[in-house]
């Protein structure tokens, strides 16, 4: 005997759960494109299937609380955020894009939060079927995602996908999907 998600508002393992909301998400934007109502969620912005399809998800966009190891506070995004880290002029680190989390507590206590790939909470066999070869356009080229932007659960210190010493401010197309 199954259960139904979001059949019962006072008990059980998935009380309270929007069946359509928890299961199924566009890539958000921004880690600040969205926003949580009881039993749903809003998107500002970001990309869905032109096919009108949304991806599927274990859970749906959250933020919480953290401390790094010097005592300086955080709130993480864990969602499907399109992120990136432009590259540092300073220095000779390379840029980086992900679909994943934004001030993830396993990059530490660094002073600037950044986004990652961990925690996008997508299906993996949408991201094997769905995500890895699409050709994604930004502010100064394109990439063809691999799974280094999609990987969920890195074992330390993650940012996504290497672009080199490219600049990225935005992330203006991604192959198969529409921008809104």
């Amino acid at each position: 005997m199954g259960i139904v998600i979001g059949q019962t508002e006072s008990a059980g393992p998935f009380a309270l759960v929007s069946t359509w909301g928890k299961l199924r998400t566009p890539l958000i934007g921004s880690y600040d494109d969205f926003y949580v109502y009881f039993y749903n969620y809003e998107v500002y912005s970001g990309f869905h299937s032109n096919e009108g399809l949304f991806l599927r998800t274990w859970r749906w966009p959250e933020s919480f609380f953290w401390e790094d190891s010097e005592g300086n506070p955080h709130i993480q995004y864990d969602g499907p955020f399109v992120g990136f880290q432009s590259v540092d002029t300073t220095s000779e680190d390379d840029g980086f894009f992900s679909i994943g989390a934004y001030d993830w507590d396993g990059n530490g206590a660094f002073g600037n939060p950044y986004y990652t790939s961990a925690n996008n909470q997508l299906d993996q066999r949408d991201i094997d079927e769905g995500l890895v070869g699409l050709d994604v356009t930004y502010t100064t080229g394109t990439l063809t995602i691999n799974s280094d932007a999609l990987l969920s659960n890195p074992s330390g210190v993650w940012y996504g996908q290497a672009i080199g010493m490219n600049t990225i401010t935005s992330v203006t197309d991604i192959e198969t999907f529409t921008a809104f």
